[in-house]
């Protein structure tokens, strides 16, 4: 709950019974609830208000000592009659009240999450304002508040080390605002800010802080802490100044046990006057370092003056050698000219050169035309053959068709002889089976009358009672079978499906494994190495850089390989980039056809085989064709030292179009929303480590997304090694982990097989023991059967044995009859298979015939395009020696202009240097060069006497007169400077002497003038020689004499004397804000 505020009257009889009821409240009740007096604004005008609106004014106490003696106890006494005079008038004007003033008092304090407050805003009144609450209701924060959003520091207030200390418990950010009055026609900046001026500070627990100033409609004006500090010194807000803003501990310092010293220093500090002193003190040390440095400018000038003299002494000597220089000059003349006549006759020899190279070039010319002729006539040629070869291979497209037809045919008759001879095999089974079946009939015949002959009833009824238990056990028997059987398909075909997975699960293991290996051969490569780049390459590749550079005989040195060329600026994108690339980081590049097969016949020659691609120098403009700027591409991902490079990556890589996005998940979003601009692909990572995605374009407009896998070898890049390493670690980390994991999949998967195949033997044991018992059961079966049958009376079963005889012999007729019309219809089936076989020979012969005819024309059309390579390699040759020629004659008519030029630039800087002179007969440039070299050493030793050449000297000279010059000027100014600080000093310290003098007699007329409104007597006693600030009371009127001191006075008198103290001192200081925490003083 916020504190609540009373607003006393304006007037000065409220005003004392304002401060007298705050007294009396504070003395009472043992809860001790403290009232703070926030604001304090003054209107009236002294010296102390043009010096508050002064930024960075200092006063010292230093000075004071100097200047406060008992001499000047005089001038004192007679500011304090005046001061007395003055304020006696008022009264009798009645013009003593106080009057709000227009600007720079505070109107309202807010604050948010700051020491106990959630939420406070506390409107103040336009001159004195009282706080009053209990105990930790929070009256203390609203000063510290205050504090804290004009700029002051944390420690300042005496309640935490920090801003974050200031936050109230559970919240991770506070605001404070301040709202300053800004009326009338002092006012700050009226047009930019208004009426009022919002001051905001906003502060976290993370500790970051910043300023808001605003205007009266809520526009933010500026942020900087450089404008809140201009404002404070605009209005004497002096926040820091002690006195001005007295917290509690300061306050209980000040009001309750400061010494007459310590109150002495309350007074200069408040009064600025302490400040003031330092900064004349540090004046005084400047005037003597000035004194100091003048005396050592001043026999400095003397060397300059000396120097001076010397050198035009020497300027004067340097000027006899004049004709020595003219000569010189004349040789010079010549030379210049002679170098023009020398570029002349390379112009003249280079013409004559083209005239050669035109005759050349038209031998050359027709030289291609023949070679295209005889290429043309190759190639028509070879054209021919080719299409004789194609017309020859459609004629046996047919022959082929017929052939597949006949073997078809082939194939049904020789199914249909073998389906006749797998018949007669099965009549014949049959047959023996039928005659197999008559013998045991007839055996059976026999046997049934011996059985009739031997039969008898005793053991009938028995056996019929054993069979039906022993069928009924037998039916359960196979029951259980069945039962048991049905189950081991289901167990099979877990056993299938565990060797499945088992096996899956075996190969990614060795995949893992491989790529492990290669992961640590690469981690080691990189720790051995420290990421070398030789070491990603061939061994004999240094030795191949080597002799490339040894061999002048290339138009232009190659370039490669492309990987030492390129540097990652991004290394995360590293294992994408290098699988991305892929061999075109280990191509070389050059510019002709020439250096193509010179290269390669070094890597022959050295055994490091590299591709090799021909580019040319020109630059490609990429600014048309990249995507928006908010995109990374891969052309700024890397730095390429090498236009070359740059440009045959852009053509193959499209590295300009290809942009780059970590997140998969944004960069397929950023792909499919609309087809980008300028953008062919994209690439991104995978939540594997090291492993990627290739985002693009397909034909019909859809994403294409294909996988990349981590690249396992050395960096071919330069990048950062450490960042190499790490990831590396990173994704050898991650490849055991999922090593581990298959391989603990995998044993569980051998754990399921293994346990399968034990269920499917279990099974098989128990399938085993069910058949025996079953087969037992079937035995008895049988023998009690075979016995009942052996017994049985039945009379009909020898006409029925009998009657099975005579089947079996009428079966065997038909077989028989069956037999023989089979034989018919396989030597019919021979027949047709043989016809059919001759048929597919006729068709064999003319396919090889017309085989034949293709082989025929394609060693032809072989031949001819034998012929037609070397008619175009004589072509390719010719034409290449004529761009050949073509380049020598390009090359000597830019050598002819640049001759011209040469010479416009020659005859120019000729001219220059003097208007053509006629060059003396057999003088080249050189000779002249070496005539004008021993005149020119002739004159150097001239010169070397005199210590430099003419103009040399002569800039000298003016630059030791100059030097002189300007050292006297320099001299002169700081002795002005000097004396005019000197003055300035003095002045200044007899205005500060005079406004302390002010100061302190308008703080003793202050402090009388309140002691009577009580009826009190006293006095203030400033002893500046001492630093000593003391007062003395004597509450009784009836009573004569000085006073008592402080200490003997009862508390309410100490306190109502100790807090006119503080007002006058307050009034003497002129600060339209002065702020007070806790009245308590007893």
């Amino acid at each position: 709950m916020a504190p609540t505020k009373r607003v006393r009257p304006a007037d000065n009889e409220g005003a004392e019974n304002s401060e007298e009821s705050a007294v009396v409240d504070t003395e009472t009740a043992q809860t001790n609830p403290r009232q703070d007096t926030v604001g304090l604004p003054l209107t009236e005008t002294h010296a102390c208000t043009d010096i508050g609106k002064r930024k960075k004014a200092r006063l010292s106490n230093g000075a004071s000592s100097d200047g406060a003696s008992d001499e000047s106890s005089g001038d004192e006494d007679i500011a304090e009659e005046q001061e007395t005079s003055f304020r006696t008038q008022q009264q009798s004007n009645g013009s003593v009240g106080n009057t709000p003033a227009d600007n720079g008092i505070l109107e309202s304090v807010s604050c948010s999450n700051f020491m106990c407050h959630s939420y406070l805003e506390v409107p103040l009144g336009p001159l004195i304002n009282f706080i009053m609450g209990h105990n930790g209701s929070g009256k203390s924060a609203i000063l510290t508040a205050i504090t804290i959003c004009l700029g002051g520091k944390a420690t300042a207030t005496n309640r935490g080390q920090s801003l974050k200390s200031f936050i109230k418990e559970g919240t991770e950010s506070a605001v404070l605002s301040v709202k300053i009055k800004n009326k009338g026609d002092s006012a700050y900046q009226s047009e930019v800010y208004g009426d009022s001026i919002v001051v905001e500070r906003h502060f976290n627990r993370s500790g970051t802080s910043n300023f808001k100033l605003k205007s009266v409609t809520g526009r933010l004006i500026s942020t900087r802490k450089a404008d809140l500090e201009e404002i404070c010194d605009y209005f004497a807000l002096q926040i820091d100044n002690p006195m001005n803003v007295l917290t509690q501990d300061m306050a209980r310092q000040f009001l309750s046990n400061s010494t007459p010293q310590e109150k002495y220093k309350f007074f200069m500090k408040g009064t600025q006057l302490e400040h003031l002193d330092g900064d004349y003190l540090q004046i005084e040390q400047s005037i003597d370092r000035i004194d100091q440095d003048l005396a050592k400018s001043l026999a400095d000038v003397g060397a300059y003056e000396e120097e001076a003299r010397k050198a035009k002494h020497t300027l004067q000597l340097s000027e006899k050698h004049e004709s020595l220089r003219e000569k010189i000059r004349s040789i010079g003349w010549q030379m210049a000219w002679a170098q023009v006549e020398e570029v002349e006759q390379n112009l003249a020899l280079t013409d004559h050169d083209l005239l050669q190279i035109a005759d050349h070039l038209v031998n050359v010319e027709r030289k291609t035309n023949s070679c295209a002729e005889i290429y043309e006539a190759a190639d028509l040629g070879f054209r021919n053959a080719s299409r004789e070869v194609q017309e020859l291979q459609d004629t046996l497209a047919p022959h082929d068709d017929r052939k597949d037809q006949e073997k078809r045919i082939n194939e049904q008759a020789k199914n249909e002889a073998l389906s006749l001879q797998a018949e007669q095999r099965k009549i014949k089974d049959a047959m023996k089976q039928v005659e197999q079946r008559i013998k045991r009939a007839e055996s059976d015949i026999a046997e049934e009358y011996r059985r009739l002959e031997a039969i008898n009833g005793g053991s009938h009824a028995r056996r019929l009672a054993e069979l039906d238990e022993t069928r009924s056990q037998l039916a359960e028997a196979r029951n259980s079978v069945e039962e048991h059987d049905s189950g081991l398909n289901g167990l099979e075909d877990e056993r299938r499906h565990a060797q499945q997975v088992l096996e899956r699960s075996t190969e990614p293991i060795q995949e893992k494994r491989q790529e492990i290996q290669k992961c640590e051969e690469r981690l080691a490569f990189l720790l051995k190495g420290k990421g070398k780049q030789e070491g990603a390459y061939h061994a004999n590749l240094p030795q191949l850089l080597r002799a490339i550079q040894e061999d002048g005989g290339f138009q232009q040195p190659p370039i490669g390989p492309i990987g030492y060329h390129v540097r990652l600026k991004k290394p995360r994108w590293s294992s994408i980039l290098e699988k991305s690339f892929g061999s075109m980081l280990n191509t070389f590049i050059v510019t002709t056809k020439a250096d193509q097969t010179k290269l390669s016949g070094l890597m022959s020659r050295l055994q490091c085989q590299y591709p090799i691609l021909i580019g040319n120098n020109g630059r490609i403009d990429t600014a048309d064709h990249e995507p928006d700027p908010q995109f990374e591409t891969l052309l700024k991902a890397i730095e390429i030292d090498a236009d070359l490079v740059r440009k045959q990556l852009i053509i193959s890589q499209a590295i300009e179009q290809t942009i780059l996005i970590e997140k998969h998940s944004e960069a397929v979003e950023t792909m499919s929303d609309t087809r980008l601009h300028n953008v062919k692909q994209c690439y991104t990572h995978n939540i594997r480590a090291g492993a990627g995605n290739r985002l693009s374009y397909g034909w019909g407009g859809g994403l294409v997304n294909n996988y990349l896998a981590p690249f396992s070898g050395p960096p071919r890049m330069k990048t950062d090694v450490e960042f190499q390493v790490n990831a590396c670690r990173a994704q050898l980390q991650n490849l055991r982990t999922e090593l581990n994991h298959l391989e603990r999949t995998m044993r569980e998967n051998q754990t399921n097989h293994k346990n399968s195949e034990q269920a499917i033997v279990r099974h098989r044991r128990e399938s085993r023991e069910l058949r025996v018992e079953m087969q037992r059961l079937e035995a008895d079966v049988e023998v009690l059967q075979d016995a009942l049958d052996s017994d049985s009376l039945e009379e009909g079963k020898l006409d029925a044995l009998k009657e099975g005889l005579e089947e079996a012999k009428g079966e065997l007729d038909t077989h028989q009859a069956s037999y023989g019309d089979s034989v018919v219809a396989y030597d019919k089936a021979k027949d047709a298979l043989k016809a059919c076989r001759e048929k597919m020979k006729t068709v064999d012969d003319e396919i090889a015939e017309i085989q034949a005819k293709i082989r025929k024309a394609e060693h032809k059309a072989m031949k001819l395009s034998e012929r037609r390579d070397a008619a175009l390699r004589d072509k390719n040759a010719a034409f290449a020696e004529l761009e050949s020629g073509q380049k020598s004659r390009q090359d000597a008519e830019k050598r002819r202009v640049d001759q011209a030029e040469t010479i416009d630039i020659y005859t120019e800087q000729a001219n220059k240097v003097h208007p053509r002179v006629a060059v003396e007969e057999n003088e080249t440039p050189a000779s002249l060069e070496r005539k004008l070299v021993k005149l020119q050493d002739d004159l150097r030793r001239w010169e070397t006497r005199l210590g430099g050449n003419r103009q040399e000297i002569a800039e000298a000279a003016t630059r030791k007169v100059r030097a002189f010059q300007q050292a006297k000027k320099q001299v002169e100014d700081v002795e002005r400077l000097a004396q005019l600080l000197k003055t300035t000093l003095v002045n200044r310290k007899e205005r500060w002497k005079l406004f302390q003098r002010a100061i302190t007699a308008r703080a003793r007329v202050q402090f009388m003038w309140m002691l009577s409104e009580r009826s009190f007597r006293g006095r203030l006693l400033a002893n500046h020689k001492e630093k000593k600030l003391d007062l003395v009371v004597e509450p009784d009127p009836t009573k004569v004499g000085k006073g008592r001191e402080a200490k003997t006075l009862s508390g309410g008198e100490k306190s109502f004397s100790t807090i006119c103290l503080l007002l006058s001192l307050w009034d003497a200081m002129g600060a339209p804000v002065r702020c007070l925490d806790e009245l308590y003083v007893a």
